[in-house]
């Protein structure tokens, strides 16, 4: 078979003779001439032409779509993965610009740790430990942070004594979409919505941080008594600054479709209890 491939490629723009005998007879029963190299323009031809229709199945069937979105997942799962890597690069800067700042304070200050005596109650006392049960006395409103500097220097009020009261509406109008899953990262619920839909806060509490990020947009946290934080994420605006006191049902900001692990205009909120994620349907009603 090999001798006779070679034989082809040979003698291609020769005129062969193809001769087919039968067994019961002896003279030939039929015969063809062609040229080699029309085989090979045949076979060329078959190549080109099966490479054309893979092409265009390709591209306007449903079978390249397939590929083109499991490469558009590939290509999702990549962004998503840098953006956590740049997330977690700007938690590092910001750590170290916060130790930073703490150590510029600490030097400019200089401030004394010397004991004083108190000669009233003939205790031995440091300012410290003063200014510790001084805050202890001032507020029950728990951080993070170190400090809040409020808004225009403004005072808690009565708001922060009382527990939230427990479970209230959603703080958006819209429809369940996913549920509290720790074990995957999801720390909260989604409500799907409208685009510019407004969402409230779910209690009365303060503004303790507001920031945009990659994943999620606009973010925005409430710092609550008893010790709760609520987090409310993807928002297309705020309209609230770290701070601000607000009450129960108050308009924080606009729902949207910010951040890359967004699929569409929705509320993440997430609720956490001294530090502990909370799922949001133990707090919330369906409304």
């Amino acid at each position: 078979m090999f001798n006779f491939l070679k034989q082809l490629f040979s003698k291609q723009d020769r005129e062969l003779t193809f001769v087919i005998f039968d067994e019961k007879e002896p003279d030939p029963s039929s015969n063809h001439r062609f040229k080699p190299a029309h085989l090979w323009y045949l076979f060329y031809g078959s190549l080109v032409t099966v490479a054309v229709i893979i092409f265009l199945l390709l591209k306007f069937s449903p079978v390249g779509e397939l590929f083109s979105s499991h490469a558009e997942r590939e290509l999702q799962a990549q962004a998503i993965e840098i953006s956590k890597r740049v997330q977690s690069l700007q938690d590092s800067l910001h750590a170290r610009d916060a130790q930073l700042a703490q150590m510029k304070r600490v030097i400019s200050t200089g401030a004394d740790t010397v004991f004083t005596i108190d000669s009233s109650k003939g205790t031995t006392t440091s300012p410290a430990v003063q200014k510790k049960s001084e805050l202890k006395s001032f507020s029950s409103v728990r951080s993070t942070s170190d400090s809040i500097f409020l808004k225009n220097k403004i005072v808690l009020s009565d708001i922060f004594k009382d527990v939230p009261d427990f479970p209230v509406g959603y703080p958006i109008k819209g429809t369940f979409t996913r549920g509290y899953n720790p074990q995957k990262g999801h720390f909260g619920i989604d409500i799907a919505t409208k685009q510019g839909t407004p969402f409230t806060a779910i209690a009365d509490g303060a503004v303790i941080n507001l920031s945009w990020t990659l994943n999620y947009g606009w973010v925005l946290f409430v710092q609550h008594s008893d010790g709760i934080i609520t987090v409310y994420k993807h928002a297309q605006s705020l309209s609230k600054s770290v701070g601000d006191v607000v009450q129960k049902g108050e308009v924080l900001g606009i729902a949207g479709d910010t951040g890359i692990l967004s699929s569409g205009p929705h509320l993440h909120l997430e609720i956490w209890k001294n530090g502990i994620p909370q799922n949001p349907n133990s707090y919330l009603i369906k409304s």
